[in-house]
This record gives structure tokens, C-alpha cells and sequence, in this order.
């Protein structure tokens, strides 16, 4: 009675067709009208069977077992969620971190040009020769200085004591080993 005392102001017969709707409805003319029955059978009040101590532990077993079930699905459900969005935040994280060391291997890199440019020109040709020239005071080199040597004959060794000996006449391993043990 608590629970409707609320309303018990509020008028909800307005929201109810009248009583003469029924009859006014050409739908309702032509369709029988519904046989009222004259006794209707009278209201009981039907109790619950009481449940023994066992029947009442086995539901609220059963229902701590379900509450388990719930409660273990969305710890489950919970940390999945979890484990993604620490994978999305990270991944994240990642790819900002090689958009930084791509924006510093770009700087490097253009770096990295520009001082080749300026190396390529200051050791051009044409700035060594300058320098060659007025700094150091060097000249080109004319033809009648230029000597040449011929490196086309036989190769020959020159042992103090003006000595030479040729490959053909070099001591072989034995005689090297025996002059070693002789000095000894």
C-alpha cells in the first residue's frame, strides 16, 4: 500500500478509453460482442510449498555457484579488455617512439649531406692546387723532372756486404735448419 500511496493523487482515468468506445467502434459492431460470464470462479490465494533446510542450501549453492560462474566471467572478460588496451597503449607507444628515431635519422641524414658538400668542396681539385701553390709553394712538376723506373727485370735480393742472391739460388728448409744447428 506504501508503494501506490505515491500515486494515489494522480487520476489515471483519463488514459482509459470511455466505457461507450467499446460500442462505438465499427470494428466492435460486427464482431460478437464477448459473453460475459455471469459467475466467474471466485480468487484463492495460492501459498508456495515451503522448502526444506536441505532444498534452501542447495539453491543458494547453487546460486553462489552461478554469482561464481558471473563473477569469474567478467574478471576473465576484464582483464582481456585490460590486456588489449596495455597492447594498444604500447603499440602506441612504440610507434611513436620510431616516428621520433625516423624524424632524428632524417636530421642525421641531411646532416650527413650537407657536410659532405662541403667537404667535396673544400678538397676540390682546383682549391688543392691553390693551396699547393700559395701556401706551400709548390709548382707543377715539369717533364725533364719526372724520372721513371723500370720494375721489369728480375727480382733480386741485396744482402749486406754487397751480396745478391736470386730466388733460383736461395737455401732450401733443410740447409736453413742445418745452418741453424750449426751456429749453436
Amino acid at each position: 500500500m506504501a508503494r501506490n500511496a505515491r500515486y494515489s493523487e494522480i487520476d489515471f482515468a483519463r488514459f482509459e478509453p470511455p466505457a461507450q468506445a467499446f460500442e462505438q467502434n465499427a470494428a466492435r459492431k460486427l464482431a460478437p460482442k464477448p459473453a460475459s460470464s455471469p459467475q466467474q470462479p471466485p480468487m484463492r490465494l495460492v501459498e508456495r510449498k515451503k522448502k526444506t533446510v536441505a532444498e534452501a542450501r542447495r539453491e543458494m549453492q547453487a546460486g553462489g555457484r552461478q554469482a561464481l560462474k558471473i563473477l569469474s566471467i567478467a574478471v576473465f572478460l576484464l582483464s582481456l579488455f585490460a590486456v588489449l588496451l596495455y597492447g594498444r597503449l604500447r603499440a602506441d607507444e612504440l610507434s611513436r617512439e620510431v616516428d621520433a628515431a625516423a624524424v632524428l635519422l632524417q636530421e642525421a641524414q641531411d646532416e650527413n649531406t650537407r657536410l659532405n658538400m662541403k667537404l667535396d668542396a673544400d678538397f676540390s681539385l682546383e682549391r688543392v692546387e691553390a693551396y699547393a701553390r700559395d701556401v706551400l709553394g709548390m709548382t707543377k712538376a715539369e717533364g725533364y723532372q719526372i724520372e721513371h723506373i723500370d720494375l721489369s727485370g728480375e727480382d733480386a735480393v741485396v744482402v749486406s756486404g754487397d751480396k745478391s742472391v736470386s730466388p733460383q739460388e736461395e737455401p732450401s728448409v733443410v740447409d736453413r735448419v742445418l745452418a741453424y744447428l750449426k751456429s749453436k
